[in-house]
C-alpha cells in the first residue's frame, strides 16, 4: 500500500484540522468546507425545486429531486440538499435574490445550518417515579408517599436533575385512574421533594389539565403531556404560567395504539407531526424554548419502528427544540432478549441509553438513574465531554 488513509469522524475533525498544523486563527472558518451535511426540504413545487436544484450546483452543491422535476409532471417534490458547511452557507446567500420567497428558506437555512454547528448540550437524566398499581415496569412499588419520597431522593443523590411523577399507567390497555386519584399522589411528592430539593425539576406525567393546572400550583417545572396535545389547553397552562410542555408523539390512546402503525414514511410522517404541534403551541403563546419534543418510543410504534426511531432520533434535532427520549425496560427492548420482565431489559436500556448520550439527546427517561449515570461516565471518558 503506497498512501495510507483514514475517515475523520465529524466529530473529531476540529481537533484533527488542528494537528496537522491548521493556522489556529483560522480553523473554525476552514472547518466549515469539511463538515458536509445533508438537509430534506420539504413539498417543494416543481418550479421552486429546479431553482433549487440549478442554484446548488452553481454553489458547488448538489440537490437531489424528483425526475418529474424537470419538466413539471408533478407538482410536489422534496429535496435532499447536500455540500459542505461553507458550500452550504453559499447556496443559502445566493438564494436571497431568487424569486418563490426563497429569500425566506435562506434564512431558514442559515440558521439551521448555525444550529447543526453547536456543541451537544449537557444530557441530563430524567428519573422515572410510578405512583401507580398498573404501570409496566414498577406497578405498585412506590404507591405508599413515604416510599416514593424516598425512591425519588434516591434518584436524586445518584444523579438525576429531573424527576418525572405520574399515576396515571399508559402502558397497553391501561385503565384511566382519574383526577381525584392522579391528584392525591402527585401534589404531596412535589411539596415534599421541593421543600427538601429546591433545586430540582419536577415534571408531572399527565393528560389531565386540571392534573396539570394544581402541579404546576404545586412547584412543577414541566408537563409531561403523553396524549399528543389532544387538549390545548395544556398549552395554555404552560403559557400562562411560563413552564415547560413535553409534547410526546402518540397515536390513539392505551388501548387503540398498538393497532395505529401504520406510516407511509416512519421519520417523516412523525417530524411533521411534530412541528405541526411545535407550531400550534407557539400559537397559543408558549415560547419555543419551553417545548420539549418526545418522540414516542412504543406510542403506536412497532418493533422495527422504534429501532428505526432509535437509530435516527439525531434527525429531530432540527425542530430546533429540546428532545426527551424515554426507552427505559420498554418492550421493544425485552423483546431483543427475549423477556415479558421489564427489569431483565436493563442492560439493553443502558446500551441504549449511551447511544442517546453520544447523540447529543438532551434528556433521558429512567428508571435506573444510577445504572445511567455509568453510561454518562463512560461517555465522559470516551469524549472528555460534560454531560450530566
Amino acid at each position: 500500500m503506497q498512501f495510507l488513509l483514514k475517515t475523520v469522524s465529524k466529530k473529531n475533525i476540529k481537533n484533527e484540522v488542528k494537528a496537522i498544523g491548521f493556522d489556529s486563527d483560522y480553523v473554525n472558518f476552514g472547518i466549515e468546507k469539511h463538515i458536509f451535511l445533508s438537509i430534506k426540504i420539504f413539498d417543494l413545487s416543481s418550479k421552486v425545486a429546479n431553482i433549487i436544484k440549478q442554484t446548488a450546483l452553481a454553489s458547488d452543491c448538489d440537490a437531489a429531486v424528483h425526475r418529474g422535476v424537470i419538466d413539471c409532471s408533478v407538482e410536489k417534490s422534496n429535496c435532499i440538499l447536500s455540500g459542505s458547511v461553507s458550500q452550504l452557507k453559499n447556496f443559502a446567500q445566493k438564494l436571497k435574490n431568487q424569486p418563490f420567497s426563497l429569500s425566506n428558506l435562506s434564512d431558514e437555512l442559515l440558521f439551521y445550518i448555525q444550529n447543526e454547528l453547536q456543541k451537544s448540550k449537557e444530557t441530563k437524566i430524567m428519573g422515572i417515579l410510578n405512583m401507580t398499581s398498573d404501570s409496566f415496569s414498577d406497578g405498585g412499588e412506590f404507591l405508599q408517599i413515604d416510599r416514593a419520597v424516598n425512591h425519588a431522593v434516591d434518584m436524586i443523590e445518584n444523579g438525576a436533575k429531573i424527576i418525572d411523577v405520574g399515576a396515571q399507567s399508559t402502558r397497553p390497555m391501561a385503565d384511566n385512574v382519574g383526577l381525584e386519584y392522579e391528584l392525591e399522589k402527585v401534589i404531596p411528592i412535589i411539596i415534599a421533594l421541593k421543600s427538601a430539593y429546591p433545586d430540582i425539576l419536577i415534571s408531572v406525567d399527565t393528560f389531565l389539565p386540571d392534573c396539570a393546572r394544581s402541579s404546576i400550583e404545586a412547584g412543577a417545572d414541566i408537563i409531561n403531556d403523553v396524549s399528543f396535545l389532544k387538549d390545548i389547553e395544556m398549552i395554555k397552562l404552560c403559557a400562562k404560567y411560563n413552564k415547560k410542555l413535553v409534547i410526546m408523539h402518540a397515536r390513539g390512546d392505551s388501548r387503540t395504539m398498538d393497532n395505529l402503525t401504520s406510516y407511509d414514511n416512519l421519520i417523516d410522517d412523525i417530524y411533521r407531526a411534530l412541528c405541526k404541534k411545535i407550531q400550534m403551541a407557539q400559537s397559543f403563546g408558549l415560547n419555543k424554548e419551553n417545548i420539549i419534543i418526545d418522540v414516542g418510543f412504543g406510542f403506536a410504534k412497532n418493533y422495527e419502528q422504534n429501532f428505526e426511531l432509535l437509530e435516527r432520533i439525531s434527525e429531530f434535532k432540527s425542530l430546533g427544540c429540546e428532545i426527551l427520549a424515554g426507552v427505559s425496560r420498554k418492550r421493544f427492548l425485552q423483546d431483543v432478549i427475549n423477556t415479558k420482565e421489564p427489569k431483565d431489559a436493563d442492560i439493553q436500556t443502558l446500551l441504549s441509553s449511551l447511544w442517546l448520550i453520544q447523540n447529543g439527546i438532551d434528556c433521558i427517561r429512567v428508571h435506573d438513574v444510577a445504572l445511567t449515570m455509568q453510561a454518562i461516565k463512560f461517555n465522559q471518558r470516551l469524549f472528555n465531554r460534560n454531560s450530566i
